[in-house]
C-alpha cells in the first residue's frame, strides 16, 4: 500500500508490459487427461493450466492434497464423482462450510472437473497416527455395529456416494459427524446414516474418530489387512 516503507508505486510494471513466458509443450500426462475429458464430453477451458490448478489447494490440504492438519481433510484419492459433487454442493450453498463455500465460488464447473480428475487419480493413503489404544478399540466396536454396513473395510471403502474414513483427519471427521447428527443441519445425509448417528453420544463419536485415525483401521474385522480403497467407482 502507498506510504509503506520500501514501496515505490513507480516500480509497478503494467500488466500489458510484462513479458509473456513462452508456452511449453503439454506434458504427456496432461495430454492423457485432456483426451479423457474430451472422450466423456467435458469442455476444457485451459488445458495448459490443468496440471497447476490444484496447487492452490496445497496451502490448506497439504502437499498434493494429503493433509498435515488435524482439522483439514485429505482430498487426494477421493472418488472423482464424490469430489465433484461435494465441490458443487459448496459452490451452490447446499453443503455447509466455514471457508470452502467462499473459496469454491471462484472456480467454474470445468475447473472443478479438472480438480476432481486430478485428485481422483491419486491413491487414497490418508494419514494414520498413534492413538489411545483403549479409545481406538472402543471405536472399532462402534464401527462394526453402526458403520461397517456402508463404510466397509473398516472405513477404507469408497464410491461416488461414500467417502473413505480410515486415515482421514481426526478432528475433521469428528466435527463432520457432529454436524451430520443434527437433523436440522443443512448437510442432509441418507436416512440410515442420520438414524445411526442419532444413537451415538459425543463420547462415541470421539472414539470412532480415534479408530479411523489409528492403526486398527488398517485391519479388516476378521484381522486381515484392509484392501486399499480404489479411487474409481
Amino acid at each position: 500500500m502507498a506510504g509503506q516503507r520500501g514501496y515505490d508505486p513507480a516500480s509497478i510494471v503494467p500488466t500489458a508490459a510484462r513479458p509473456v513466458p513462452p508456452r511449453l509443450p503439454m506434458p504427456m500426462l496432461a495430454r492423457f487427461r485432456l483426451l479423457t475429458l474430451l472422450m466423456v464430453g467435458v469442455p476444457f477451458a485451459d488445458a495448459a493450466g490443468a496440471d497447476t490448478l490444484h496447487w492452490a489447494c496445497n496451502s490448506c490440504h497439504g502437499p498434493n492434497g494429503i493433509s498435515e492438519g488435524r482439522h483439514i481433510p485429505t482430498i487426494a484419492g477421493l472418488n472423482f464423482r464424490y469430489f465433484y459433487a461435494a465441490m458443487q454442493g459448496y459452490r451452490k450453498d447446499r453443503r455447509e462450510s466455514a471457508v470452502m463455500g467462499r473459496i469454491v465460488k471462484g472456480y467454474d464447473s470445468v475447473q472443478l472437473q479438472q480438480l476432481a480428475l486430478y485428485f481422483g487419480n491419486q491413491p487414497w493413503v490418508g494419514k494414520l497416527v498413534e492413538m489411545d489404544a483403549r479409545l481406538a478399540r472402543r471405536g472399532r466396536a462402534l464401527h462394526a455395529e453402526y458403520c461397517e454396513k456402508c463404510h466397509e473395510q473398516n472405513g477404507h471403502f469408497q464410491d461416488k456416494e461414500t467417502p473413505p474414513l480410515a486415515g482421514q483427519a481426526r478432528g475433521y471427521l469428528l466435527y463432520q459427524m457432529h454436524d451430520y447428527r443434527v437433523a436440522a443441519s443443512e448437510m442432509q445425509q441418507p436416512p440410515l446414516m442420520q438414524e445411526r448417528l442419532e444413537k451415538l453420544s459425543d463420547a462415541d463419536l470421539i472414539a470412532l474418530s480415534a479408530f479411523y485415525a489409528s492403526d486398527l483401521a488398517r485391519e479388516q474385522p476378521d484381522g486381515a489387512p484392509a484392501e486399499p480403497a480404489a479411487a474409481g467407482d
